[in-house]
């Protein structure tokens, strides 16, 4: 082989040396990885409670169906919008593999003896720069003449819906379980465009989460409702898998 190629394994770049030599890339690992690394956080202050983002990148300790964890970072609408978090210092990307690749543990949790949930609905965004950032597909379905649906089922596409019942010392499950809760996503639902192919190819190295209580529906215009005692959402925290470290 007299020059370099490139081809994709589970959406990954896996280089072929030339000069007659070949060097193997080990295929993207599934082992869980868990977020460790806070790249942007607006108007966090460790000295309020909730209000120190490292308890993101902490460990998932989700307080199980019935009630939402202490051990959270806490959104708002005002300064604390988002979260930006990277794995291994923004070293290691996640690639598209079997299955889902990311999932985010917020704080939801049912509410007893009823069919309703208290959420504070997330969106997903990923980005391979950290500049340039694509939402995962979400969309907002209400029942007819309802304007805030506490209904998971109604919150398409968004995190923070279902209640999270990992908890790293208690109850250590595989993030990836559905039994541990939290929301999955899969990198191929990014879209299949051009700008999609090549965030895939390059990998993920960038999470951000924002309350989808401040950012526009584009369906009404309006900012995306919310239950009326929800002050932002809570993050626990996020796995990834079909990762590598990548330079």
């Amino acid at each position: 082989m007299s020059s370099a190629k490139r081809t994709l394994f589970f959406g990954a770049l896996i280089w072929i040396g030339g000069g007659g030599c070949e060097k193997e890339r080990i295929p993207p690992s599934p082992q869980p990885i868990l977020a460790d690394t806070v790249i942007e956080a607006p108007g966090a202050n460790p000295s309020q409670r909730f209000g120190d983002p490292m308890l993101a990148i902490n460990g998932v300790r989700g307080g199980g169906l019935h009630a939402g964890s202490t051990d959270v970072y806490s959104l708002d609408y005002n300064e604390r919008t988002h979260i930006t978090l990277a794995f291994d210092g923004g070293r290691r990307a996640i690639f598209d593999g079997p299955g889902a690749d990311l999932v985010v543990f917020e704080n939801a949790f049912q509410i007893q003896n009823s069919d309703r949930f208290f959420m504070d609905p997330v969106i997903v965004e990923v980005s391979s720069d950290g500049i340039n950032f694509r939402a995962f597909p979400h969309e907002y379905r209400p029942q007819p003449g309802v304007e805030y649906d506490p209904r998971p089922e109604a919150w398409i596409g968004f995190a923070g819906t279902l209640p999270v019942l990992l908890h790293a010392e208690n109850n250590p499950l595989d993030p990836f379980d559905p039994v541990a809760g939290g929301n999955a996503f899969d990198l191929a639902d990014l879209g299949r465009d051009p700008e999609a192919q090549e965030l895939l190819e390059k990998g993920i190295r960038y999470v951000r989460l924002t309350s989808a209580a401040i950012r526009i529906n584009p369906q009404t215009g309006r900012p995306y409702p919310r239950d009326p005692l929800s002050n932002g959402a809570d993050i626990d925290g996020v796995f990834a898998r079909h990762t590598l470290l990548v330079r």
